[in-house]
């Protein structure tokens, strides 16, 4: 019995002495789990994602693709913001359709401001390059600066509300 609970604690003793080695060598990457700072990180940079993904597809128009179009800003929006957009969309359709309407939306900068477990307000710097019958086919470059007010819904981060500032 001696001899076999000599073999487990050294055992034990071997673990560890490598589990420490590791954790001086790589640090906090040996440990199970994430940092605060980690964990933060993570939650901003999903924030972010969500921010990036809404922006692109709200400004974003293909008069021949306006279904996908307008499926995509629904599927990253939530709230006031999602029942206004969807009670727009068959106005916003007929509109793209009938100017020939194409947009490229795209993303400069995305400031987070404010945020907690479940809610983030955003600042997006954001632009689109954009053709149609008033451009005479020439392509403009039109800029943005947008709020938004986000919402954690299971673990992604939806447009709440949209406004356009400064």
């Amino acid at each position: 019995m001696t001899r076999a609970l000599n073999v487990v604690l050294g055992l034990i003793v071997v673990v560890l002495v490598v589990w420490l080695g590791a954790f001086a060598v790589r640090g906090s990457l040996a440990a199970p789990g994430l940092t605060p700072a980690e964990e933060l990180s993570e939650d901003l940079s999903d924030i972010r994602q969500g921010a990036r993904a809404e922006a692109v597809a709200f400004l974003t128009l293909d008069y021949r693709r306006m279904d996908e179009v307008t499926a995509r800003v629904l599927a990253g929006a939530t709230g006031p913001f999602k029942k206004q957009y969807a009670s727009s969309v068959k106005t916003l359709q007929q509109a793209a359709v009938s100017q020939d309407s194409l947009a490229k939306g795209y993303v400069k900068e995305i400031g987070v401001g404010t945020f907690d477990r479940d809610s983030a307000t955003v600042f997006v710097s954001a632009g689109s390059k954009v053709k149609n019958k008033g451009t005479k086919g020439k392509v403009e470059d039109r800029t943005w600066r947008i709020r938004f007010n986000m919402t954690k819904v299971d673990d992604r981060w939806l447009v709440s509300q949209l406004e356009f500032v400064g």
